[in-house]
């Protein structure tokens, strides 16, 4: 009998004692062989094992590092990308919706708040001259503005530093207006009550009587009959050395009604800061009042006239075309459609002035007052003599 007939009886339980023995005999046998083998493929297995994982891991190590360098790379060019898209791209989109006073748009080299602030300060507040202007830009829409400016009569000079939020005027700007409501009030208010006028120029002609003769006024004085510009610069001529006419009011609108705002020019060449970085000449001629010095004019007494229209209707079509400064600079946004309105009224009407501020002393100021036709006569402003006499 072999083995395999053997093993069958022992299974299903039909073997002798003695088959049963010889059975387990060899069952025990092939254990022991199986453990042997068993325990040796292992032992290589484990070895095999180790240095495949041993290379797949520098393999994984190198993927995931490569991985990582990519990662960081890419983090790196889209942190890149958002700040060069803030700066380059969207805040000059966003920027562009605000007044943004430190581009240079208008010049090449001054920034725009420079003219804004020439043409504002000039329009807008007889007695005073801008002497410089810059920025600093803050974020979107928001600045810092400072500008120098001199009171023309006393020579006082005054730093200011102001706000600006999205084109809005931050805080209460009480340094930015030095002008009030009462000068020119008969041109503000169309008061044609003769009688109080003229108890109230006796009062004022008097007054100036009492004062010592070299006393130094600031008056404004206003025309019984509104003037063109070559009377207006007979005047400044025949007072010349004598009184200084520092502003001239420029009629804007029907005489017989009263006017929310008033605007002129300052007759001088050089009371205010001038530049060589000089404006669009097409459509600004003679912005800066002195530009018309180089115009190639010999005679004064034709091209100043000339210039001084030229000069205030560049100044309202320079304002116009500013709206966004408008709205950040000036008392109320209405102002444009006033600034079109005065400019389409002179264009109609011609240039003529109702009024000026002048500045002199009492003698010199009693005999223009004597001899010229004036409907009344406010002061602002005595001190007791010239700050240098010539």
């Amino acid at each position: 009998m072999d083995f395999k007939e053997l093993l069958l009886k022992y299974q299903y339980g039909d073997a002798s004692e003695e088959e049963i023995k010889l059975v387990e005999e060899e069952i025990r046998k092939h254990e022991a062989i199986e453990d042997y083998l068993s325990e040796s493929y292992d032992i290589g297995l484990e070895k095999d094992n180790r240095e495949d994982i041993n290379k797949e891991t520098a393999t994984v190590k190198k993927s995931v590092n490569k991985k990582l360098r990519k990662v960081i790379i890419s983090s790196v060019a889209i942190v890149f990308s958002i700040i060069f898209i803030i700066f380059y791209i969207i805040s000059p989109v966003i920027n562009s919706f605000y007044y943004n006073p430190s581009a240079k748009t208008v010049g090449k080299y001054q920034e725009d708040i420079y003219y804004d602030l020439i043409a504002f300060t000039e329009l807008n507040l007889p007695g005073y001259g801008l002497l410089g202007a810059a920025s600093e830009k803050l974020g979107f829409g928001d600045y810092n503005i400072y500008f120098h400016r001199i009171n023309l009569f006393t020579g006082e000079e005054k730093d200011i530093n102001e706000k600006i939020k999205k084109s809005i005027r931050a805080g209460s700007f009480t340094d930015f207006y030095t002008t009030d409501y009462f000068k020119f009030d008969s041109i503000r208010t169309s008061n044609k009550d003769k009688y109080f006028i003229e108890e109230q120029n006796k009062k004022v002609i008097n007054h100036i009587r009492k004062l010592n003769s070299v006393s130094y006024i600031s008056a404004y004085v206003i025309f019984k009959n509104d003037l063109d510009m070559k009377k207006l610069y007979y005047l400044v001529e025949k007072y010349n050395n004598k009184i200084s006419f520092k502003w001239a009011g420029v009629r804007t609108g029907n005489p017989d009604k009263p006017v929310n705002y008033l605007s002129g020019f300052n007759p001088n060449l050089s009371d205010s800061s001038v530049t060589t970085d000089i404006a669009d000449k097409s459509k600004y001629p003679f912005l800066q009042l002195g530009d018309c010095m180089t115009s190639g004019y010999r005679d004064s007494t034709a091209i100043i006239p000339a210039a001084y229209s030229a000069h205030y209707t560049s100044l309202l079509r320079y304002m116009i075309d500013r709206q966004k400064a408008v709205k950040a600079l000036d008392v109320s946004t209405a102002k444009t459609d006033y600034y079109k309105n005065a400019l389409s009224y002179v264009q109609k009407n011609g240039i003529r002035t109702y009024g000026v501020l002048v500045y002199g002393e009492a003698r010199d100021l009693l005999e223009f007052i004597n001899d010229e036709k004036l409907s009344s006569i406010e002061i602002d402003n005595v001190l007791a003599s010239k700050k240098y006499i010539n």
